[in-house]
């Protein structure tokens, strides 16, 4: 590889080669590209890659920023129902050095026509490179991650800027999507009939989290759905324009929510994380007394979250209505 060019043709010829000596079928259900620039991000995103490769067929490209002269191709195999041997091929590059359009005309060349194309970008920024706008044309599905990041606030807002554009690229972003548990547990309370009518006296949500943003993306959807909208930094209002207070507490483990309240005058909802992790505990407090049960948590395995982040082939309105609230909250 030099550095002006990619040898797309010799990189075929060990795709054919490997193809060849591993007898498998190649039955390619999605492009799955990976673009990396930090290399903290390189092991934990190449896990969930073979994670994948493991499991469904695809042709896998993996854009390493952090190397050059770097081209490496591997084949994954497995046994299929009908006892063939399906092939998954994954090609590791080394872009570092080389301008998005020889990146993009790469990736481009690579790609197996007739199935999806989705980008998996988990750069801190979509805007820093220029890879990102040469790349994205080409793809279905975009999927990031705004958890963990230095500035969870601005990644978000980011994602929101680029949501608001008129996209065809469907947009999943993977912080969001942890979060499902936690809506149907928040969702729970007000099953009760006696409740319901709290729903329109709440005076504060508090919201404690290893990252910000699954803080912030609960917010941005319990006010989409309650049709809150900001009216200052870190305070929403109803339709009639009774404030509503937020607050956010970053503690605990990366990417794991340990707390939720909404508070009314007189009663407090809470859903809290166990020691143990495996379970939430629901209480409901008012006039010093308080009603607690404690219900699984159902984890969501990082396989089955990019699973259906890879997979969902519509848009999802919700998501799209919690991160345009959120990111109007954060940005007064």
């Amino acid at each position: 590889m030099s550095t002006s060019t990619i040898d797309i043709a010799g990189i075929e010829e060990r795709l054919k080669e490997a193809r060849g000596k591993e007898g498998a079928t190649t039955a390619t259900t999605m492009n799955l590209v990976v673009y990396i620039d930090d290399r903290s991000q390189h092991e934990r995103a190449l896990r969930r890659a073979e994670s994948f490769c493991a499991k469904y067929p695809a042709r896998v490209m993996i854009l390493d920023a952090t190397r050059t002269n770097l081209a490496d191709v591997n084949n994954c195999t497995r046994e299929a129902v009908d006892g063939a041997t399906i092939s998954t091929e994954r090609i590791e590059l080394g872009v570092g050095g080389f301008s998005p359009d020889i990146i993009a005309s790469t990736v481009n060349a690579l790609r197996i026509g007739d199935v999806p194309d989705v980008l998996w970008w988990t750069s801190r920024s979509l805007n820093e490179s220029g890879v990102f706008e040469q790349i994205l044309p080409l793809m279905d599905v975009l999927i990031v991650d705004s958890s963990g990041l230095d500035a969870e606030e601005n990644a978000i807002c980011e994602v929101a800027n680029f949501a608001g554009q008129s996209h065809e690229i469907f947009l999943r972003d993977l912080a969001y999507m942890r979060l499902s548990p936690w809506q149907d547990m928040i969702a729970q309370f007000f099953d009760d009939e006696r409740f319901v009518a709290d729903l329109e006296s709440i005076e504060s949500v508090a919201v404690a989290a290893g990252s910000s943003a699954e803080a912030f993306y609960l917010v941005g959807w319990l006010a989409s759905r309650l049709q809150w909208k900001p009216c200052a930094r870190f305070l929403l209002c109803d339709r009639s324009g009774r404030e509503i207070h937020v607050k956010f507490e970053r503690k605990g483990g990366m990417r794991r929510v340990l707390r939720v309240a909404l508070a009314t005058s007189s009663r407090t909802f809470a859903a809290e994380l166990s020691e143990s992790a495996d379970t939430v505990c629901l209480s409901v407090s008012d006039d010093g007394s308080a009603r607690k049960r404690c219900v699984p948590l159902h984890h969501i395995d990082n396989l089955s979250l990019l699973e259906k982040a890879f997979l969902f082939n519509s848009r999802d309105d919700v998501f799209d209505a919690s991160l345009h609230t959120l990111c109007r909250l954060l940005k007064l």
